[in-house]
């Protein structure tokens, strides 16, 4: 089943219900993502040449432990890596291929919620997102042209830290106690990611 085809089963209530529950948002955002479902329901579906796939997954966050996220990304046959799709046409969102497994264990109008939050990213009216993704892009193109080029300047993540203001000061102690949450955290979300997409 494709996005699209999805998006035909579900009542925009029920995503709305999902979108409201997980996500803080704003006075007027009813109206908004209501347009934004209206929207996609209009659009023909760009062919999805590469047979990408559609994930939702509930993991717990890294960098807050305790606290849980949905994560949205592609993922290709064959292939172990997540894609990101929030530099693609909304046009192209439509024709991926849904995990099944994703959608039997959230719920279609969950799966539709957290994707419509995340194809939002650049904005909220398909001309506008079409306008941003192709800044980004060109911005994206550009700096690999620096790189390159050899134009780049690097900067190391402590010059950024002490350019920002932060301050690292954790004990030995509680670094190693970070890292462990991290890693335990690691292998959880890992387990929940080979239970859903394998």
């Amino acid at each position: 089943m494709t996005f699209k085809e999805l998006l035909e089963t579900v009542a925009f209530v029920d995503v709305w219900a999902e979108l409201n529950k997980e996500y803080p948002l704003k006075d007027g955002a009813f109206e908004v993502y209501l347009k934004v479902f209206s929207q996609l329901q209009a659009l023909t579906p760009e062919p999805n040449h590469d047979g990408f796939r559609l994930a939702v997954v509930k993991v717990e966050d890294a960098f807050e432990p305790g606290q849980f996220i949905y994560n949205v990304f592609g993922i290709k046959p064959k292939d172990k890596e997540h894609y990101a799709f929030e530099l693609s046409p909304w046009k192209e969102w439509l024709a991926l291929i849904v995990v099944e497994k994703c959608v039997e264990t959230y719920g279609a109008a969950a799966f539709v919620a957290h994707s419509l939050y995340e194809l939002t990213f650049f904005g909220h009216d398909i001309s506008d997102v079409e306008a941003n993704i192709k800044k980004e892009a060109e911005i994206l193109k550009e700096r690999h042209e620096e790189i390159k080029n050899g134009a780049a300047k690097y900067v190391s993540w402590d010059e950024v830290c002490t350019e920002l203001g932060y301050e690292d000061n954790r004990t030995e102690e509680e670094k190693e106690a970070e890292q462990k949450r991290f890693e335990r955290i690691m292998v959880d979300n890992k387990k929940v990611y080979e239970r859903l997409l394998t």
